[in-house]
């Protein structure tokens, strides 16, 4: 400890004795902290308008406009408007396009843009059909800056962004109007939409009683045809033929009995599957309220009910389908559009189940609006099979029994004209006998005709549904209450429909401020390496020294970079709060952390230097450019070259910054002592590199300094 302290006594004697040595150490302690102000002031805002605004870009526009409907637009001078209110950039307007390119290839500008001659014509084109989409023309010089075109090109890119805008603002414009016309004729869209689907709705269900008279007809047609057939038997003998009459009649009496305890059949079977389907559903709803409630948990519901039931679901539709199948075959449309729908609506309700498994159960909003969803598409369902309900008592009984009182009395009919004609039945057979052939005729005709009616029937049940649906669409009705609004501010919204918050975590102020921790650090690495420069790392052997050890030299001699380090942190922290005026929550914290950096940096190039000599002060600016490049002070390590993200996490410079980060922008944690910590651990570090690398290394140093010597041209 002796030796220590005479070595530290004896390099205070000397600095302060020599005018030079004082004015280098002074040069060591303030040329540094120059560097690392200077750097920051002229970083201090460049990406503000104050310093954008004198970058210069050419703008000239040659569109000749466009005619729509009588009314002249000209977009390209409504975008040089636009440009002359914003100070972002120095726009620079030109006479010509020519003047803006040539300025931008000779460097009086940094970019141009130009509209050209067919760009509003593009824009509307739109209206004809003949899509064209209109293209803006943007030069930039490249040569004549780096980061000047990173910032016109922000301004190529809000340039576009505004003529989106605009063009979907004019298009908004017209809308508005035309809805504004609409309702000054005191029509309201939704309710012309819903009479529409009324009246071709109700006009869908009378195709059902044209459907089953068709059918009967057919069935008459066919049941004629047997008669004829048996009229020659007829004509022979009263009594036969008056047999078989009563066979036929029977036989269409018989016929109408099957079909009708087959529409009773497959009415009870619909009936109680709806009933049934209607009690899985209301437990599903009543399982969403438990959850919107509180009583059932979001993810209990999820991982045991939620399987089940949605394998219920896929019967209840399956179900769904084969009912819309078979009351299709039977006639009646109208039922099979609604089981149709009801398949549909429980489609919906598995879709949000399968929403609900990927909905995250922690996120409260998300939770319940899935449930909210499931809930409103199960009212749907429900909603669908009371339709249903109503069809199945109302459709089936009174259009069937229409059809059937329509066929037995013609039955009746045939019946009482048999009875009448009595001995007369040679002149009935020459009658039936000339219907031969056109009741075949008849019965081609009646098939076609039910096929046709029944396409009918169902193109007017989608047309009904499609209309039901827009008339009563959440979104529709809000868009029609927004277009009979104020047309202008219609358009601003439509024009600009999302508007971005930001909140910004730990903001900073000033670009400086930001850039601050990096210029601070390389200001003392720089110091660090010229006083490892100038001045000499090796104690001579003086009377004062008794048997000096080499950790006493080591740690003699570090007193004075001790001492320059020290200084360089002071005043350069002290500059960049108090002269520059950095933002800082914690100065203290600041002043601190750019003492363990002057510490750091100095031991670890006093280290080298120790050991290494020559080769030290080379492996300090290596270091330090390696740095620079890539600590991630000016650009995120992450998009660095793969080298340079390996050494990332064994840089100084990673660490110093990071430490005067959070006394600038605000605590997190611990990230200030781990910081503080990493950087005392490389000292330590750095000790043990010098002492362990200093007796090993001395024979190539030697060797070295001969070899520089010999060539008496080398310090």
């Amino acid at each position: 400890m002796k030796n220590i302290l005479n070595i530290i006594r004896h390099d205070t004697s000397k600095a302060t004795g020599s005018v030079v040595a004082i004015i280098i150490i002074m040069g060591l302690c303030i040329v540094p902290c120059l560097y690392a102000w200077f750097n920051i002031m002229s970083n201090w805002s460049p990406y503000e308008a104050d310093a954008t605004g004198r970058i210069r870009v050419a703008v000239a526009s040659d569109d000749e406009g466009a005619e729509l409907y009588g009314i002249e637009l000209n977009v390209g001078d409504k975008i040089i408007d636009a440009l002359k209110a914003n100070d972002a950039i120095g726009w620079t307007f030109t006479n010509t396009s020519d003047d803006a390119v040539e300025g931008v290839r000779s460097g009086d500008y940094y970019a141009a843009i130009i509209v050209p001659k067919d760009f509003s014509s593009n824009v509307m084109s739109f209206i004809d059909g003949d899509l064209t989409n209109p293209s803006i023309i943007y030069y930039e010089n490249e040569k004549k800056n780096a980061i000047a075109p990173k910032i016109t090109g922000k301004a190529k890119t809000a340039l576009q962004e505004q003529v989106n805008a605009t063009f979907v603002e004019t298009l908004a414009q017209y809308m508005t109007e035309a809805a504004s016309v609409v309702d000054a004729s005191g029509k309201d869209p939704r309710q012309i939409m819903k009479g529409v689907g009324d009246r071709i709705n109700a006009l869908a269900d009378r195709l059902d009683s044209i459907v089953v008279i068709v059918d009967s007809a057919g069935g008459l047609s066919k049941s004629a045809g047997s008669m004829l057939e048996a009229s020659d038997t007829l004509i022979g003998s009263t009594n036969n033929a008056l047999k078989q009459e009563k066979k036929i009649l029977d036989s269409i009496d018989e016929g109408l009995k099957e079909s009708s305890k087959e529409y009773a059949k497959q009415q009870t079977k619909a009936e109680k599957a709806a009933d049934e389907m209607r009690d899985a559903l209301r437990d599903l709803a009543g399982d969403a309220a438990k959850i919107l409630d509180g009583r059932l948990a979001f993810k209990v519901f999820v991982a045991k009910d939620l399987p089940d039931i949605q394998k219920k679901l896929s019967k209840m539709q399956k179900t769904a389908d084969a009912f819309a199948s078979v009351f299709d075959k039977l006639g009646f449309s109208s039922l099979s559009y609604q089981f149709s729908e009801l398949s549909d609506r429980l489609g919906d309700i598995d879709e949000d189940l399968d929403a609900m498994k990927k909905t995250d159960a922690s996120d409260r909003e998300a939770r319940k609006a899935a449930v909210s969803d499931l809930s409103n598409d199960v009212s749907a369902a429900l909603d669908t099979l009371e339709g249903i309900d109503d069809s199945l008592d109302s459709d089936i009984d009174s259009k069937y029994s229409k059809a059937a009182r329509n066929t037995q009395s013609a039955v009746g009919s045939v019946r009482s004209l048999l009875n009448t004609a009595g001995g007369d039945l040679s002149r009935v057979s020459r009658l039936l006998g000339g219907y031969t052939d056109s009741l075949g005729a008849l019965e081609k005709s009646l098939d076609k005709t039910n096929r046709t009616v029944r396409s009918m029937q169902k193109g007017m049940n989608a047309v009904a549904a499609v209309l039901y649906n827009a008339a009563g669409d959440r979104l529709l009705n809000g868009l029609s209450d927004l277009l009979t609004g104020e047309g202008s501010s219609i358009a601003e919204f439509l024009a600009e429909p999302v508007k971005m918050d930001t909140e910004v975590i730990y903001p900073v102020r000033e670009y400086g401020s930001a850039m601050a921790p990096f210029y601070t650090v390389l200001a003392q690495w720089v110091g660090a390496l010229l006083t490892a420069v100038l001045i000499k790392a090796k104690v001579r052997k003086r009377d004062d020294l008794t048997d000096p050890k080499l950790h006493e030299r080591f740690f003699g001699r570090f007193g004075l970079y001790l001492f320059v380090g020290l200084a360089q942190a002071l005043i350069v922290s002290f500059g960049d709060l108090w002269y520059i005026g950095i933002q800082c929550t914690a100065p203290g914290r600041f002043i601190l952390a750019a003492c363990v950096n002057g510490l750091t940096f100095m031991m670890i190039n006093y280290a080298l230097v120790f050991a290494l000599d020559n080769i030290g002060l080379g492996a300090g600016v290596i270091v330090l450019v390696l740095q620079v490049a890539g600590s991630g002070g000016t650009y995120p390590v992450e998009v660095l070259p793969t080298i340079f993200q390996a050494l990332y996490p064994f840089m100084p410079f990673r660490y110093a910054m990071d430490a005067m980060r959070e006394c600038i922008g605000g605590m997190y944690g611990n990230r200030y002592i781990e910081c503080i910590g990493m950087l005392l651990l490389m000292t330590l570090i750095s000790v043990i590199f010098a002492l362990g690398m200093y007796v090993p290394a001395r024979r190539l140093n030697n060797m070295i300094a001969e070899s520089k010597e010999k060539s008496e041209i080398m310090l």
